[in-house]
């Protein structure tokens, strides 16, 4: 080999050499990092330190702050830092708390904040993957603000906790929040904007309960009870699923989104049930029992389909085009089972079960609307209770039209009557899978704090967001497996070092 191949191959190895050897001591730095922060410190309040806040100053990234029984002021995290209470029932903060850092987890205290503080808002969440494990927050005014407009944070997740206000419950600007079997009562959540909220197995209460902003999107809002003194649910946006809700108030759910499914919930309110006034909205399998309207349409492209609606009207629509109204149990309604506006067209009705609807069945003021489905395959009417024509053929079809009623003076009518109903009436109406509020007792959560005398172990909750299940955690048992894992990695790295070493000296040996 040539002396200026052997300068450049010398060359080359000395380049991977110092790439390989950034990226080895880059890896054993992390991993010592990693090791140093789950090797984290116990710190006792007020065995340690007297309050929280000094607790907090003088702690480490990645310690545990353990609070036994006690009365103490408001605090502020800077750092990523657990903060356990022996008991939510017997830790009282009474303050403001502000975290400003990512990951923290806050546990078992009760937060309360009281107008001669000053303060506004009880507990201010600025960082991101912020974990509220069996809090209870009572406010004079707000009790829990996630961001602002100008910094919106992501990742909260609150469980297990009971948070009570005078003005709102819980409100800003995020992504990816959840909110699992917990209590929000008084004044409920209003999030705006917020991409991405899941509220489950949670009992939520206010004048609106849940309310959003039109830039949010994704909603799951499922297995909850809400009620709304005004509105249960108002959503804008898009695209949120609202399942198997329990719904009481004024009014049940107000949607102002486009392409949102309302699924197999019960709704009971004075006023309507569901109103909406955007398209592409699907809403199926509900049971809605209201002082006013079941479902009030004002918008385009939306699909009733298999809900039994009692109400002083069944469906009302204001406005609108292309809607299917399909498959369901009509019964009962006080003045109409479903009404057409003159501002109405193209829309379609068939396979209902209109029962003793009181004053009228239908109504059309348009006359542009269809009242069956006519295609190559289906020619599907509707079921009227009081349409007594016969059936002599046994089709399944009444041989006479039934006319639907209008001021327009145009012959309105269903040209294939159902001589039997698709949706019995007397069916057991599909309901979600409780009626009754969910259980959303915070746990009493304790801490074992580890010393070097007692050598007992540090245990943290672990929790698991779908079952809201508790485990225990041996801080001592992951500490020693980080340790072991760079123990090997520094071993690995030394060879590699080593190896590398070896080859640049024989490389320089040999020009």
């Amino acid at each position: 080999m040539g002396y200026l191949s052997k300068v450049k191959l010398l060359n080359k190895l000395k380049t991977i050499g110092t790439t390989l050897l950034i990226i080895l001591l880059t890896t054993t730095l992390l991993l010592y990092q990693g090791a140093l922060i789950v090797r984290a410190s116990t710190i006792r309040v007020p065995e340690d330190y007297a309050t929280i806040q000094s607790a907090i100053d003088h702690a480490s990234p990645g310690d545990i702050v353990t609070v036994k029984a006690g009365v103490y002021s408001g605090f502020k995290v800077t750092k990523t830092l657990t903060i356990m209470g022996e008991s939510n029932q017997t830790v009282v903060v009474k303050g403001s708390v502000e975290v400003d850092a990512n990951n923290v987890k806050v546990g078992s205290l009760k937060i309360i904040l009281e107008e001669s503080t000053g303060s506004s808002t009880a507990l201010k969440i600025m960082g991101n993957n912020t974990n509220l494990v069996g809090v209870i927050i009572e406010s004079y005014k707000d009790a829990v603000q996630l961001g602002t407009v100008d910094h919106k944070i992501s990742g909260t997740l609150i469980e297990y906790s009971k948070i009570k206000s005078g003005q709102t419950d819980i409100f800003g600007a995020c992504k990816d929040l959840a909110i699992f079997y917990s209590e929000v009562e008084s004044c409920g959540l209003a999030i705006a904007p917020c991409n991405y909220l899941d509220l489950e197995f949670s009992r939520i209460t206010g004048d609106t309960a849940v309310s959003s902003s039109l830039w949010s999107t994704g909603f799951v809002i499922r297995n909850n009870y809400i009620n709304g003194k005004s509105t249960g649910i108002y959503l804008d946006g898009d695209h949120h699923t609202i399942s198997n809700n329990v719904i009481t108030g004024g009014e049940g759910i107000a949607l102002g989104a486009r392409g949102v499914i309302i699924e197999n919930n019960t709704i009971s309110t004075s006023g309507t049930g569901i109103a909406v006034t955007k398209e592409n909205n699907v809403i199926i399998r509900n049971t809605i029992s209201s002082g006013g309207y079941a479902i009030e349409l004002a918008g385009d492209g939306n699909m009733i389909l298999n809900n039994t609606l009692t109400g002083g009207r069944g469906v009302n629509v204001k406005t609108g085009y292309g809607n299917i109204i399909a498959f369901n149990l009509i019964y009962e309604t006080g003045t109409v089972g479903v009404y057409f506006s003159k501002y109405t067209g193209d829309n379609l009705v068939y396979g209902n079960t209109f029962w003793y609807c009181y004053n009228y069945e239908a109504a059309d003021e348009s006359g542009k609307n269809q009242w069956y489905l006519e295609n190559e395959t289906h020619k599907l009417g509707n079921y009227w209770s009081y349409n007594k024509a016969p059936d002599n053929n046994g089709d399944g079809i009444t041989d006479e039209p039934y006319h639907i009623g209008t001021t327009t003076g145009l012959e309105i009518i269903d040209k294939y009557p159902l001589a039997q109903p698709l949706v019995s009436p007397y069916q057991t109406p599909p309901t979600t899978t409780s009626t009754q509020p969910p259980q959303t007792t915070p746990p009493q959560t304790t801490t074992q704090v580890e010393t070097e005398s007692s050598k007992t172990q540090t245990t943290t909750p672990i929790t698991t967001p779908s079952s809201g299940v508790y485990t225990s955690s041996t801080t001592q048992e992951t500490s020693g497996l980080i340790n072991t894992w760079y123990i090997v990695a520094s071993a690995i790295g030394v060879v590699f070092i080593l190896a590398i070493l070896f080859i640049l000296l024989r490389a320089r040996g040999k020009p």
